[in-house]
C-alpha cells in the first residue's frame, strides 16, 4: 500500500501563493514583524522564509544582501538565530522586492492586561500614515 501524503506540504501551498500573490507575501511581511515585536521569534522566522522561498529564493536574496546563500538558509531555518543587523537587511530586500513599505505604529495598552485596549485603540504619534500594505 502506498503511503505517501494525498496532498502537498502547508508550506509549498503558502509560498506558491506568495508567487502569485504580491499583496498575500506583504501581508506575510507585516505579520512576521508584528511577531517579531511579540518576541516570536520561531513565527516570525517561518514567515519570513515563506516570503524569501515563494517570493525572491535564497540565491536571489543572497546576491542582494551580500550574505551566503547557506548562512540565510541556517539562519531563517527552524533553528536559526539571525542577528538584528541580518533580519533588517532581508527585511528591507523583501520590501523592495514585494515592492511594500512596513510602517510601525503604537498602540496604548490596557495596563491590567498589557493588551491593547478597546478594539481599535488611538494610533500614537509615529502612526502618521498608517500602517503600510
Amino acid at each position: 500500500m502506498n503511503r505517501s501524503p494525498i496532498g502537498r506540504e502547508f508550506g509549498e501551498i503558502v509560498q506558491e501563493r506568495v508567487g502569485r500573490e504580491p499583496g498575500f507575501g506583504a501581508a506575510l511581511l507585516e505579520e512576521a514583524v508584528e511577531c517579531l515585536l511579540a518576541g516570536d521569534l520561531p513565527t516570525a522566522r517561518s514567515l519570513i522564509r515563506n516570503v524569501i522561498k515563494g517570493a525572491i529564493g535564497y540565491a536571489e536574496l543572497s546576491r542582494r544582501t551580500g550574505t551566503p546563500e547557506k548562512s540565510l538558509v541556517r539562519m531563517f531555518g527552524p533553528a536559526g538565530n539571525p542577528t538584528a543587523a541580518n533580519t533588517a537587511s532581508v527585511l528591507k530586500e523583501l520590501q523592495r522586492h514585494c515592492r511594500v513599505r512596513l510602517r510601525v505604529r503604537s498602540e496604548p495598552l490596557d495596563a491590567r492586561r498589557g493588551r491593547p485596549a478597546g478594539p481599535r485603540a488611538a494610533p500614537g504619534p509615529a502612526a502618521a500614515g498608517g500602517r503600510g500594505t
